[in-house]
């Protein structure tokens, strides 16, 4: 992972930590690798990445549906 990944993958995760204040750090990234459907023990950087990415797009994408 380069290091604009990784800080790429910070920023989702501070964004899912905004988006989900009552969840735990470790609960978030467990529930990201279950997004990524990867055990938590296994998964890869880029698949934690991808799998934050995709999920704040959906939120993204039912916000901008509700407020239309």
């Amino acid at each position: 992972m380069t290091t604009q990944q990784r800080i790429a993958l910070l920023q989702a995760i501070a964004e899912l930590c905004d988006r989900y204040p009552n969840w735990r750090l470790g609960q978030l990234v467990s529930n990201v690798a279950g997004w990524a459907d990867v055990d938590v023990w296994d998964v890869e950087d880029e698949q934690m990445l991808a799998a934050a990415t995709v999920h704040l797009q959906q939120l993204a994408s039912r916000e901008k549906e509700v407020s239309a």
